[in-house]
């Protein structure tokens, strides 16, 4: 009986509610590696849909997921992604609300199954870009394969020549790496892949590299213009003072303008191609414009009639009536024609070149220049200006250089190239006047500042495979700091023949046939200057060393000895120095390890004379007394570090620990000496010290930790030392001490507002060392009327047994953004205060009004 009241009841609830069948559309089979989509049909009996969800379990879970269905084109759907297909089957049901409140289910009582059908083919890849499997050699390139698999990967490597791809990416169905092929004729890519099902695979392709394929026509043209206008007042800059009335009266006023116009068109029809490019820039006084203007338009213009003819020597040397540049600038012009580029380029106007580090490296010049690069042999010349002069402070500088060189293909290469850069130019009949002064020293008025003259020569070889690379090279120079008076070469060989020299008539004459046809030696006249310097042994100086790189270890090796005399004005280069050493620094896993050691000694002795001259006649061999100017220090470091993994949660952290050995070479110098007392000062010289320093160092980073609109990160790093002093001046002693340091940093942002904060302490334990503190704190508002608004402020302070000294800084800074047109402004104030010389006290603030417009 009470049996058939509980039907009767449930009957009633069920009709009460409505709950008949709804019909959703959805197979019998589904795939378990796509997005399921469900299609809601309800019955007109039914009703409007007001809302409706698809309900699903998961394997094990006791409570169901659910997804909405949404009208999609006057249909309802749900959709719900595939990683939450798991297991063998899909249970669901479907519940929906009419816009009358009826609620209708499928089924209505209990859950429907389906069955999840599973991925068993492992992946494979369709090439996408480029269209073949062709690259281009020594340029960046993506590639991009299309992933054909049933599921998505979840895991795969890249190797390119057998080296891992860095930059590397799957995104959706697609799988793309940079590569940047070097020259050989084929490269091999190997992916290795696994999908969501542990189907894995992996697939090898040969990819064929070849030059680039330029189009027949392309036109480009672009355009720049700014302007920019700029207030400064600064207070208290000149005096020393905290007296506010003396600070305000202190005053220092600016107003500075800065532009830019200029234009670049490139136009290239089959073998041709043209560019030219030209800019007028300057940043200067509002004071001085009409002081500098029109003289430096003037003379970049005759710079330029001057040189546009590089055979034509005579204009380029004859200053009459020259206008003497008092002020620099930027301004640009550029020329650049190519026939079937890159094999013959000339290039006119402002523009950089490019030999041999230690001789020529990266210079920027006005002038000409040719180039020609065929895939066995290659040739730079060039001529023109590396320096304008200005007046009363530095001498034109012309340049003119040559390189040749034989290669084959990318593997190996021999280069010769030799420079010219004189700041005295012009045979001497155009040259010397009455009174012993030439055109050009009297249009510069340079007074005091003598001309100088260099010339470099270079020899490099190298070798560059895909396992390594080495590269040789050699340089000599020839310098002279003061070329100002002149010889004349024909009576300079009459003297020195009425003299019982040699007869050097017959050679001079061979000196003009060379001068008509190229004027070299206007580039190098000779002078007093050659002579001194060849007397004291300081005219010439040479560099020469070995560069090796094994790309695969990451190993860069090196050996480099170059001595104090030698000078490239169209390079910097460290001189007097003999250095060797290698250094390593590879990615382990997903760790970067490095580590190395170099040797490094100073003081070196002249190279010409006892490294090659003695090998060939040792009898040559300096034997000047030796001094204790001659010690050399010597410096042996090692060191060793890594860097851990970016994680999410703890960040980033880096270990580096290194050993410096200083020592030097007084002892055996010593034992050189000529006597007791020249021993006595090699022996105690303030450079006889030996010191030994090991430094360790942690810097760690955390990641950017965030809840809702606020995001925080935090950073430390300490750097702690322990010195051995084991001899001080030339006395044997014991002494030790530590040196520590330590920083702190924390970044808190909230919404468009960015808290920074620091503090760092540094401290020794050698005796009247200084202990210091730094805090300091800025504060960034974005995206108010202003786009950025900076209040930054730092407090430094100096202690030993009590504060010695402290000083406290601040500073504001807004700008905005109209357009194309940006101005901002800027306050900073210094308060500097010792407790122990109120001299050195000091209040300072300057205020900075700028105003931009760029297109």
């Amino acid at each position: 009986m009470k049996n058939k009241y509980f039907i009767i009841l449930l009957i009633s609830m069920i009709v009460s509610s409505s709950l008949f069948a709804l019909n959703v559309d959805i197979p019998t089979e589904i795939p378990a590696y796509r997005n399921l989509t469900v299609k809601l049909i309800p019955a007109q009996s039914e009703g409007t849909i007001s809302e409706a969800r698809f309900f699903f379990y998961q394997t094990g879970a006791r409570e169901p997921l659910y997804s909405e269905f949404m009208p999609e084109r006057d249909e309802w759907i749900a959709k719900v992604p595939y990683t939450y297909l798991t297991g063998e089957e899909l249970t669901y049901f479907s519940v929906m609300k009419n816009t009358e409140g009826t609620v209708y289910r499928t089924p209505q009582i209990g859950t429907e199954k389906v069955r999840l059908i599973q991925d068993i083919t492992p992946p494979t890849l369709k090439l996408v870009s480029p269209t073949t499997f062709d690259l281009v050699a020594e340029e960046q390139q993506l590639v991009v394969f299309e992933i054909e698999d049933e599921s998505a990967l979840s895991s795969f490597s890249i190797t390119i020549d057998g080296q891992e791809a860095i930059h590397s990416g799957a995104f959706g169905q697609y799988l793309s790496f940079l590569v940047k092929p070097t020259g050989q004729e084929e490269s091999v890519v190997s992916v290795s892949m696994k999908d969501r099902y542990e189907n894995t695979s992996t697939e090898e392709y040969h990819f064929k590299i070849g030059a680039k394929k330029a189009p027949v026509f392309i036109a480009d043209a672009s355009y720049q213009s700014s302007i920019e206008l700029e207030y400064i007042l600064g207070l208290g800059e000149s005096e020393k003072s905290l007296d506010v009335p003396t600070v305000f009266a202190d005053q220092n006023h600016q107003l500075n303008v800065s532009y830019e116009l200029g234009g670049d068109t490139y136009l290239k029809a089959g073998p041709i191609s043209l560019q030219v490019a030209a800019s007028l820039s300057d940043s200067i006084s509002v004071e001085e414009i009409f002081e500098a203007y029109p003289n430096t338009l003037l003379a970049d213009l005759q710079n330029i009639l001057n040189l546009y003819n590089p055979l034509n020597f005579t204009n380029e040397f004859d200053y009459t009536g020259e206008i003497a540049r008092k002020y620099e600038n930027d301004n640009r012009l550029l020329l650049k024609v190519s026939f079937f580029d890159p094999i013959i380029t000339y290039t006119f106007g402002d523009q950089e070149i490019n030999f041999q580090q230690e001789t020529i490296n990266k210079l920027g010049f006005r002038g000409t220049a040719l180039a020609i690069d065929l895939p066995f042999f290659e040739m730079k010349v060039g001529k023109g200006l590396t320096d304008l002069g200005l007046y009363q402070v530095a001498w034109p500088k012309n340049f003119l250089g040559f390189q040749v060189g034989v290669k084959a293909k990318e593997l190996w290469y021999f280069q010769t190239n030799l420079s010219f850069i004189s700041a005295l130019q012009g045979r001497y009949t155009s040259l010397k006047q009455t009174g012993a002064t030439s055109q050009i020293g009297e249009l510069y008025d340079v007074l005091t500042t003598p001309p100088d003259q260099n010339m470099v020569m270079g020899l490099g070889t190298g070798v560059h495979t895909k396992k390594f690379t080495i590269d040789a090279s050699f340089s000599f120079s020839l310098y002279n700091q003061d070329a100002s008076t002149i010889l004349d070469a024909n009576q300079l060989a009459s003297d020195l023949e009425s003299q019982g020299g040699p007869d050097l008539s017959s050679y001079i004459d061979y000196i003009d046939t060379v001068h008509a046809i190229f004027p070299v030696l206007d580039y190098f006249l000779p002078s007093n200057g050659l002579i001194a310097g060849i007397v004291d042994k300081d005219l010439w100086g040479i560099s020469y060393g070995v560069d090796m790189t094994v790309p695969s270890l990451g190993i860069e090796a090196w050996v480099r000895k170059t001595d104090a005399t030698f000078r490239s004005l169209g390079s910097s280069v460290e001189t007097d120095i003999f250095t060797f050493g290698v250094f390593s620094e590879k990615s382990v896993g997903d760790f970067m390890v490095r580590g190395g050691y170099s040797y490094d000694k100073d003081t070196i002795a002249d190279i010409l004379f006892n490294d090659i001259i003695a090998l060939v006649k040792p009898n040559l061999l300096s034997t000047s007394t030796v001094s204790a100017n001659d010690i050399s220090t010597i410096l042996h470091t090692a060191q060793v570090g890594f860097d851990t993994p970016q994680s999410k949660l703890l960040g980033t952290m880096s270990v580096n620990y290194s050993f410096a050995f200083a020592t030097n070479n007084a002892e055996k110098l010593a034992e050189k000496a000529p006597d007791s007392t020249v021993e006595t000062s090699i022996l105690t010289s303030t450079k006889n010290d030996i010191t030994m320093t090991h430094t360790a160092e942690l810097r760690w980073r955390s990641g950017q930790y965030k809840l809702g609109q606020v995001s925080t990160n935090v950073g430390a790093q300490t750097k702690d030392s322990y010195v051995l002093q084991s001899r001080i001046d030339g006395v044997d002693s014991d002494t030790s001490f530590l040196e520590y340091s330590y920083a702190l940093t924390n970044s808190l942002g909230f919404d468009r507002y960015v808290l920074s904060l620091g503090f760092d302490q540094a401290w020794s334990t050698e005796a009247n060392s200084l202990m210091t503190y730094g805090y300091d704190t800025a504060l960034s508002i974005k995206d108010t009327f202003f786009n950025t608004v900076r209040l930054s402020a730092s407090l430094d302070q100096a202690f030993k047994s009590s504060l010695e000294a402290y000083r406290i800084s601040g500073g504001f800074e807004l700008d905005k953004q109209f357009g194309m047109f940006l101005a901002s402004a800027s306050l900073k104030a210094e308060y500097y205060d010792s407790l122990q010389d109120n001299a050195e006290d000091s209040l300072t603030t300057t205020l900075t009004i700028k105003g931009v417009f760029r297109k």
